[in-house]
């Protein structure tokens, strides 16, 4: 009875949000569009290629990860988008504004800036080129959907044996994207578009039946259809969607073999529970990091000054007992950066690189076992980051209301005891 009472007052503090952002989109109660005018699903779901932007811009070491030198476009964005808009000209930038020939008026018989033959050559070369790799989808217009992202990482060696592993993760995201409608960027009247979206919400053996309770008979209610509309958004991309996933994902780690030393998702979301804080989910994977690296104190608790050591022994690939104590200060400091509620610093990928190499220094472990489990490693990294930024979402939609955001985490439990397998969707 307390947690529907939570639910429903949740539900409430997200209904002003819907109506606030209602009004100010001036969709307001009396000026609501007969048409709407939406563009393919995919543009706005989160997608494996905005994911990949997501980690990129907290750190961007990572695009040595996704985005290999070798295979990047030295054009200028703008040219780019030139070129594949079809510009009759393309701005300037404040180099090109120099010298005697340049003016404000663009002569339609020879428009400025125009992209050169060349660099339309160059671009289809490079499209070519990066065509089936990890970075296709970086390409104007290209496939951005998991089931293509899924394609191109089937073909990777190193990425096969996760794939193998992780599938029932990888068929719910292909079958919980494939499942709205797609209207093609075509004009259709605003009752018919929620409709069809209530229809794929609800259809036979879909997951959103096990959705909060409250939202789902918000979607029946008498409420004004674009909130509706806002509210399946939410569904999809804040509330129940990244919940459903997490536990598909839980669920697939428990069967693995291949993740050595994951922290399980149980834990983050218990942390989170109790401390519903920006940098928990982050604090938690790191003291995970030093337990799993064996860099703890008498009293078992993790110890930022030990760990620290064992970073700096691997990068400079010596034993630990050889690193210099000032180096292992000015580590120990910068961890507790990592960790500023004020100003936190983002851990580069090295170093997460580095945490791997103390638990195989602190592990027996086989080649093999190093191979896969430095991969995990860094996956489970990922999914802490993704966290951290969807706790900043949620926190912000609830205005931080730790009651609120403590109960929306509480049905991740919720999810872990359903079957979500995608065998059971119509």
């Amino acid at each position: 009875m307390a947690s529907g009472l939570h639910s429903s007052a949740a539900l409430a503090f997200t209904l002003r949000a819907l109506s606030g952002r209602a009004e100010r989109k001036v969709f307001s109660r009396d000026r609501i569009p007969d048409l709407c005018n939406h563009p393919s699903p995919r543009a706005r779901v989160m997608n494996p290629w905005r994911l990949i932007a997501i980690l990129e811009k907290s750190d961007p070491s990572f695009q040595d990860l996704f985005y290999p030198k070798g295979l990047r476009c030295l054009m200028d964005d703008r040219i780019v988008l030139a070129i594949e808009q079809h510009w009759p000209a393309y701005f300037p930038t404040k180099k090109e504004c120099r010298g005697p020939n340049w003016t404000l008026s663009i002569p339609e018989s020879k428009p400025l800036y125009k992209p050169r033959a060349g660099s339309i050559q160059e671009l289809h070369a490079w499209k070519k080129r990066i065509a089936g790799t990890i970075a296709e989808g970086r390409a104007y217009g290209a496939d951005i959907s998991w089931k293509r992202f899924f394609a191109i990482c089937q073909k990777s060696e190193r990425l096969r044996p996760f794939l193998k592993n992780f599938k029932p993760l990888a068929d719910f995201l292909v079958q919980e994207e494939s499942m709205w409608p797609c209207f093609a960027g075509i004009p259709v009247g605003m009752e018919t578009y929620f409709q069809k979206k209530l229809a794929a919400l609800l259809a036979p053996g879909s997951p959103y039946h096990y959705s909060d309770p409250d939202r789902l008979r918000f979607l029946h209610s008498e409420r004004p259809t674009i909130e509706k509309i806002q509210m399946i958004g939410l569904m999809n991309q804040l509330f129940d969607r990244p919940l459903m996933i997490l536990s598909v994902l839980q669920k697939c780690a428990d069967k693995s073999k291949k993740v050595l030393f994951w922290l399980d998702l149980r834990q983050h979301i218990r942390a989170i529970i109790k401390t519903p804080t920006m940098l928990t989910f982050r604090k938690t994977w790191l003291e995970h990091a030093m337990r799993m690296s064996e860099a703890t104190k008498q009293s078992g608790k993790a110890c930022p000054r030990k760990w620290a050591r064992l970073l700096l022994a691997g990068e400079n690939n010596v034993a630990p007992d050889q690193v210099d104590e000032s180096e292992v200060t000015q580590k120990a400091i910068e961890i507790n950066r990592w960790l500023n509620e004020k100003k936190p610093k983002q851990p580069s990928l090295a170093n997460i690189r580095r945490s791997w190499q103390a638990i195989k220094a602190a592990k027996i472990l086989l080649p093999q076992d190093d191979k896969y489990g430095c991969d995990g490693w860094i996956f489970s990294w990922l999914i802490t980051l993704l966290m951290e930024k969807h706790f900043r979402e949620i926190s912000a939609e609830f205005k931080g209301n730790a009651e609120f955001i403590q109960n929306y985490y509480e049905r991740f439990f919720h999810y872990l005891e359903i079957d979500l397998s995608t065998t059971r969707w119509g």
